[in-house]
């Protein structure tokens, strides 16, 4: 099942190539947000259930599918970091949880649709956000 899965997303889930390295990411967040309302997202919230269970599926679900995803999007904070986009202290992987984990929260509590207006809006405050410096 993992198998079938991973090729038929493959190409849903290529990586933007239009932008800035910010502009990318949110196109990223707006596509995954696409993609949670494909007719393949009820396989993949069946597939992450699965996972809880299955140390074995859940080690390839994140080497073939999970971790390559998330490292693109992390090249993409960092190539935003280089270009002056975001702050040299911005905690990258804070920044791809900020931005992803809500569009799969909402996806598998259901309380909220995964639109992508929401995403778009997600992107553009959480990205905004990250911008700024922060004094607590």
């Amino acid at each position: 099942m993992l198998d079938a899965f991973l090729e038929r997303v493959k190409s849903a889930l290529a990586p933007p190539l239009e932008g800035s390295p910010l502009e990318q990411l949110h196109q990223s967040v707006v596509r995954g947000a696409a993609w949670l309302n494909s007719q393949d997202s009820p396989v993949a919230v069946r597939l992450i259930n699965d996972l809880q269970g299955d140390p074995v599926l859940r080690r390839l679900f994140l080497e073939r599918f999970y971790l390559p995803r998330r490292a693109m999007n992390l090249d993409l904070v960092h190539q935003a970091i280089s270009a002056g986009e975001l702050p040299r202290d911005t905690d990258a992987d804070l920044l791809i949880d900020a931005l992803t984990g809500p569009l799969y929260f909402r996806r598998i509590i259901g309380h909220a649709p995964v639109t992508e207006a929401f995403a778009s809006e997600l992107a553009s405050r959480v990205l905004q956000a990250f911008r700024r410096p922060v004094d607590l």
